[in-house]
C-alpha cells in the first residue's frame, strides 16, 4: 500500500511487440519493383502481424494489398509486395505510401499494438 501523498509512478510506455522495416528500392517510371518488408517479433505473445498497404499517391498499385507474416524459427521474417507505377504524376518528386502492421495473438488482432513504415523510393 502506498503512503498518503506519495505520487503515482509515471506511466510506462507500452512494450514494443514488433518492429517493421523496409529495404530501399528503385521504381522506374511506368515500371515494376519488389518491396521487401521485414517484421521482427519482439514479444513472445505475438503469433503473427497483419500487414496492409495504404496510399494517397494516385497511379500506384501495390499487390497484394494485405498479407500476414507469421512467427518463424527466426525472430525476423520477410514478406514481399509488388509495386507498379501505373501512372504516378511525373511532377510528384517524393511519392510515398505506408505499410501498416497490427500485432495478432493466436486468438485475435483486437487491441494489439500497431506500427507503420513509410515507404519512399528512388526513380532512376
Amino acid at each position: 500500500m502506498r503512503p498518503p501523498g506519495t505520487p503515482l509512478p509515471p506511466a510506462q510506455p507500452p512494450a514494443e511487440t514488433f518492429t517493421l522495416s523496409a529495404d530501399p528500392f528503385s521504381l522506374p517510371r511506368r515500371g515494376r519493383a519488389t518491396l521487401t518488408v521485414r517484421v521482427t517479433f519482439i514479444s513472445s505473445s505475438i503469433a503473427r502481424v497483419a500487414l496492409r498497404y495504404q496510399s494517397n499517391t494516385a497511379g500506384l498499385e501495390v499487390t497484394p494489398m494485405e498479407q500476414s507474416v507469421s512467427r518463424g524459427s527466426s525472430s525476423t521474417q520477410a514478406v514481399e509486395f509488388t509495386v507498379t507505377d501505373r501512372s504516378v504524376d511525373p511532377m510528384e518528386t517524393k511519392p510515398f505510401f505506408y505499410i501498416y502492421g497490427v500485432a495478432c495473438t493466436s486468438n485475435s488482432c483486437s487491441n494489439q499494438s500497431q506500427r507503420s513504415v513509410t515507404i519512399q523510393w528512388t526513380m532512376p
